[in-house]
């Protein structure tokens, strides 16, 4: 089974390509090792897309961190289940994971990606209601909703 290395280069003035991480995973056995330059004008992963192409089912890609994957959490998150998809596996050394020896970190970000999603879709629907006028739906009989907290602030000052 083939093992291919990939890490992003950050964005140093000069630095195109960083020689220890590049050595840290030829020495996690990598067979070939990509990189990108992370680039604040996008996201341009020509380097992570031919680490991908040169995997086949059951590879294992290999990154220093999880930061190498993406710049944010959504990021990383696409690179797993592209991964998870093609039936490909992921071991990070910083913190240590291996989806060969526990598969169970896909399912993990699988379900953190549906939890991200529900929360988008919940927060256009609050925004929704927000925007037609609506106020305290679901909460029939609590018209004036509940007292402010400054006025039980108020009230156990002057119990004292």
């Amino acid at each position: 089974m083939k093992r291919v290395g990939y890490y992003r280069v950050p964005p140093a003035p000069g630095i195109f390509f960083s020689p220890a991480q590049e050595e840290r995973l030829l020495l996690l056995g990598c067979e070939q090792v990509f990189s990108d330059r992370c680039l604040a004008s996008g996201v341009v992963r020509p380097g992570l897309e031919r680490a991908l192409a040169a995997l086949e089912p059951g590879g294992v890609l290999a990154a220093p961190s999880l930061h190498a994957l993406g710049g944010d959490l959504v990021a990383v998150m696409d690179v797993v289940l592209k991964l998870r998809a093609r039936d490909l596996h992921l071991l990070v050394q910083q913190p240590e994971i291996d989806t060969q020896a526990d598969p169970g970190f896909f399912e993990t970000c699988r379900a953190l990606t549906a939890f991200n999603g529900e929360r988008a879709m919940i927060r256009r629907a609050e925004a929704a209601m927000v925007a037609r006028g609506v106020r305290g739906a679901g909460l029939k009989g609590l018209k004036g909703g509940v007292a402010p907290i400054e006025d039980e602030d108020k009230d156990k000052d002057e119990d004292d």
